[in-house]
């Protein structure tokens, strides 16, 4: 069945109760699809990190969003990078605004959120998840992702519209969401909050494929259906530099028609210069590319603040991660699709997802034939110097045999705060020149180092992947678990 006519004819997205349209509840979604395409327009896996930690109260089925620079060579463990993830679902969340007769009282709601070719790993306040295989403690169980895993949560017997205490936190992830003009909402366990969050990972691609030909990017469909074209009507480009200059320019609305193997550029839906002039970087332009965004983000059914929590909420990485990318609003019936959503009110739903897509460029392909070209005795070096630099903060509290306690306990704080992701690790000690070099490729640098060793292995890259423990993390397929567990 074709994806965009079985949900406009099935209702797959939605599955609302009506009545009355005085009785409707007007409810509202924002959240981002992220992922990473290499020149080809072809989704690079191992993208499941994270720029934006959450607080620690938020529910975690897995500590498989990393967002440190720090070493993988200080932890022990499997690694992080998970090969099969292609793309992060990154901080939906839903805002409750009920009817003008409903003021002044507590309503109950039920809300089922499923994810298609997903795993939903992340969400507040507590809720059901169905769909992970699990071991005999209750842990979920990582086996391979694909296209047709299916994950859900579901807040049953919700309470909404109270005011209710909700857990003190500083961290603007948090707080930047919370800042609307919403209903509370209320769980059995008595967590409140302004809104239901949630993320999750996935095996899917993005509805845009992006191929960079020299000085061009041409934008293809994703989709393979033969019958159906979708329409997007705002997409952004963006260059950020490391100095914090940004160039954006806006392209005209789109019709994306039915995929064509991307083998001549005069078949692409529209084509736009990848590179920006010198005089059109400015660190002005961040006001305008936020003013850009959010207009249409109100005009696609979000209200003011809403629009604006968005936006402050992805500060870091929407704006201030050099790298280049394209924003898009995701197409309200792909959303559906993937990621359908169900209500047991009578409501108006308006889901507005900003689509991102991270652009591998000949910056970054520089840098990775520069680790491609590294001696064997280069990268011992620098690992046995990245070891002793790690450590020397400690060994700089001791004094003759007698330990500073206060400067233990602020070596322990910057360790604290570079493993939760709020320092760099140059902040925090000198990073030898071929790490570095390694941690400006930017948020995916793991996924593409794998996926540049595949493309072009060479002993040098092998060698550091070996040295770093970047390896990428091998699920056991359910057939060994079945057996291993007789």
């Amino acid at each position: 069945m074709n994806l965009i006519s079985g949900v406009c004819g099935g209702l797959i997205g939605l599955n609302l109760m009506t009545s009355g349209a005085e009785q409707k509840w007007t409810i509202h979604e924002w959240g981002t699809f992220t992922s990473l395409q290499n020149e080809r327009g072809i989704s690079v896996g191992g993208i499941n990190t994270d720029d934006e930690p959450v607080p620690s109260f938020v529910y975690q089925f897995s500590r498989m969003l990393p967002t440190s620079e720090t070493p993988m060579l200080f932890f022990k463990g499997v690694p992080n990078c998970d090969r099969d993830v292609t793309m992060r679902m990154e901080t939906p969340v839903i805002y409750f605004h009920p009817p003008k007769t409903a003021a002044g009282t507590t309503s109950t709601v039920d809300v089922n959120v499923r994810f298609n070719g997903g795993w939903l790993s992340e969400f507040y306040p507590k809720a059901e998840l169905t769909g992970m295989d699990r071991d005999t403690n209750g842990a979920p169980r990582f086996g391979p992702l694909r296209s047709d895993s299916i994950t859900g949560l579901t807040w049953a017997g919700l309470k909404v519209g109270g005011d209710w205490p909700m857990i003190e936190t500083s961290e603007h992830v948090w707080t930047s969401p919370r800042a609307v003009d919403a209903a509370e909402v209320q769980t059995a366990e008595k967590e409140a909050e302004r809104f239901l969050f949630y993320r999750g990972v996935a095996h899917i691609d993005a509805p845009i494929r992006v191929v960079r030909n020299r000085d061009e990017l041409y934008l293809y469909s994703n989709l393979f259906e033969n019958e159906k074209r979708f329409g997007i009507q705002n997409l952004w480009l963006v260059d950020i530099r490391r100095d914090g200059k940004i160039a954006f320019r806006t392209l005209p609305p789109t019709t994306f028609y039915p995929y064509l193997k991307p083998d001549a550029a005069d078949k692409a839906t529209r084509h736009t210069a990848a590179t920006f002039p010198d005089n059109e970087f400015s660190t002005d332009n961040l006001d305008k590319l936020k003013a850009s965004l959010k207009a249409a983000l109100i005009a696609d059914g979000l209200y003011d603040d809403e629009a604006q929590a968005l936006l402050n909420t992805w500060q870091v990485s929407y704006f201030k991660s050099p790298g280049l990318r394209l924003f898009f609003l995701v197409p309200r019936e792909w959303t559906d699709h993937y990621l359908p959503l169900s209500v047991s009110v009578p409501a108006d739903v308006n889901r507005v997802m900003v689509g991102r897509i991270e652009l591998v460029t000949p910056e970054q392909r520089e840098r990775l034939r520069t680790l491609s070209n590294l001696t064997p005795a280069q990268i011992a070096a620098d690992r046995d110097q990245l070891a002793t630099n790690y450590m020397a903060g400690a060994l700089r509290a001791q004094h003759d045999g007698k330990v500073d306690e206060q400067a233990v306990s602020k070596w322990i704080q910057q360790v604290e705060d570079l493993n939760a992701g709020k320092k760099t690790l140059a902040s925090v000690m000198t990073v030898p020149k071929s790490y570095q070099t390694y941690l400006d490729l930017g948020r995916f640098r793991n996924a593409l180092v794998l996926e540049q060793a595949e493309r072009q292995p060479t002993e040098g890259l092998i060698n550091f992947i070996a040295t770093y423990r970047l390896q990428g993390f091998k699920p056991v397929p359910p057939s060994k678990l079945a057996v291993n567990q007789q």
